[in-house]
């Protein structure tokens, strides 16, 4: 082999190894910038696709998610329901129960518990309780079909973000004073 053939080769394999999915960067890409003053964890970007960044290839892959979203309180307000018990059964029929923190996020941790799509979902808290009328079929994100922003120009492909209380009424939640952050759209900037 010569020197010329080598060195080909080792420029093709840098480039390969190199090479992201490029469906992953942008789906990455256009989840835009953290919130300020919201750190990384637990907190962040409430209402958006964790399983994005928090699956493979994602860029938070190091801490993988099965299933991941958001439980907001209200149909038209961003704010998180807190303590929220997001009840899960795959087509297996084992059976997980996450809760929500204080911004609404909860998320299933591999090792925690790996469904077998699809999977029926109920949010519940106090004697309210949501039950979803639709399997989940694969996405693990809650917010890959359930959206804070709806997009007019395609409304049949989504479907409005994740709330547990059926009205906006004055006096409606307005999340936990003990966060550590502002649990009204920690979302996106």
């Amino acid at each position: 082999m010569t020197s010329r053939s080598i060195i080909a080769l080792l420029i093709g394999a840098a480039a390969f190894l190199s090479c992201a999915d490029p469906v992953q960067s942008d789906a990455v890409s256009a989840l835009g910038n953290e919130t300020s003053g919201v750190p990384k964890g637990e907190f962040h970007r409430a209402g958006q696709p964790c399983v994005t960044c928090h699956g493979e290839g994602g860029p938070a892959s190091d801490v993988p998610f099965t299933v991941a979203g958001t439980v907001f309180a209200q149909p038209k307000r961003e704010v998180g329901v807190e303590s929220a018990e997001v009840r899960m059964t795959d087509s297996d029929g084992t059976k997980y129960t996450a809760k929500t923190n204080c911004v609404g996020n909860f998320f299933v941790k591999p090792e925690d518990w790996q469904p077998k799509f699809p999977i029926l979902v109920e949010v519940a808290k106090n004697n309210l309780r949501r039950s979803m009328q639709s399997a989940i079929g694969r996405e693990g994100s809650c917010a890959g079909c359930h959206t804070v922003d709806l997009d007019p120009s395609d409304p049949l492909s989504q479907v409005d973000h994740i709330y547990l209380f059926a009205s906006d009424e004055p006096g409606s939640p307005e999340g936990s004073a003990d966060c550590p952050v502002d649990p009204k759209r920690v979302g996106t900037p």
